[in-house]
């Protein structure tokens, strides 16, 4: 069965008369490219800018479609709710989860990612390495702090070890 977006926003008019909130103003997008969650819920300052579901979960039986979206709803009850407070998966949203019905939990299960069988054998493209102390990172794609790198602009990335501003990208 295949949801959409017409089906998320249902939902949320159903949950926010049952909480009492308005999430009309919160945009509602579903992302191509998000292999690592089901949902993701922004925040821009004290407010809730959108609701990001994967592809995938639009795909996925009702029982995981539901729970996700009621999951990523929880995060946005809890900023509606409480604005200027950062809550992530503590007592204050397994509450809210409680409240809306989904499972009050902060992983899913990796068998409902797309390629759970070979998640590893993903192939990263590049390395940015510190020339101060050495630590590496691997990317699958061009980040922003590989951008700047390759612009010369490496005074505005620091290295968490070393504090260093030094660095070289190598193709993978």
């Amino acid at each position: 069965m295949s949801h959409t977006l017409d089906d998320i926003r249902r939902e949320y008019d159903r949950l926010d008369t049952l909480c009492g909130v308005d999430t009309r103003a919160v945009a509602l997008r579903v992302s191509t490219r998000a292999s690592k969650r089901l949902g993701s819920c922004k925040y821009v300052g004290n407010a809730v800018e959108c609701v990001t579901i994967s592809d995938f979960v639009m795909a996925a039986a009702d029982d995981v479609f539901y729970d996700t979206i009621r999951h990523e709803y929880a995060h946005a009850l809890v900023k509606l709710r409480r604005p200027r407070e950062k809550h992530g998966h503590d007592a204050v949203w397994k509450a809210a989860c409680r409240e809306v019905g989904c499972a009050p939990e902060r992983c899913c299960d990796p068998s409902l990612l797309p390629n759970a069988g070979n998640r590893r054998a993903e192939a990263y493209h590049y390395r940015l390495r510190c020339l101060g102390c050495g630590a590496s990172w691997d990317y699958k794609r061009k980040a922003k702090v590989l951008r700047l790198v390759e612009r010369g602009a490496s005074r505005y990335c620091t290295c968490p070890h070393c504090k260093g501003h030094r660095f070289a990208i190598e193709n993978l």
